[in-house]
């Protein structure tokens, strides 16, 4: 079984050429010269080689070892959470007459400004516009003053 730290040092010999044998829990990142660009760019690969989401702020990472503990983390946190029901299940349940009335087939045609179940729509919000012109620039340029004289 693969572990974390395992599937880091993949991405990390992949992405940016590192020898393995350099690449170990207690490696600082200053040693194998990944700065705060790498780090960012290591940690979008991650997201996607595990399927996480970063937090907004991510920890100041020291070692290889501190990158696969936030990792471990998000990850055991992703699966601890419930799981969504299916949608295809959803989509096939069909409402019974009790729960929702069916729409007559010739109905009539829906009011204006309304979302079909007599709720008013809200107004589209309006620009104003201006009717004066733009001002000019109060700097003039030589060539203008020429032309003035």
């Amino acid at each position: 079984m693969t572990t974390t730290f395992d599937a880091i040092r993949a991405l990390i010999k992949r992405d940016f050429e590192l020898p393995p044998e350099r690449l170990q829990r207690d490696t600082l990142l200053e040693e194998i010269e990944l700065d705060s660009l790498a780090i960012t760019e290591l940690v979008f690969a991650i997201e996607d080689e595990f399927k996480i989401t970063a937090e907004n702020t991510i920890p100041p990472f020291k070692t290889l070892g501190d990158i696969a503990d936030y990792v471990a983390r998000l990850v055991a946190e992703r699966d601890a959470k419930p799981s969504p029901a299916p949608k295809r299940a959803a989509a096939k349940a069909k409402p019974t007459s009790a729960t929702k009335p069916r729409a007559a087939k010739h109905a009539a045609p829906r009011a204006a400004g309304t979302n079909g179940a007599g709720v008013t729509k809200p107004a589209p919000a309006r620009t104003s516009v201006s009717s004066t012109p733009p001002r000019k620039s109060k700097r003039s340029s030589a060539r203008s003053n020429a032309r003035v004289r």
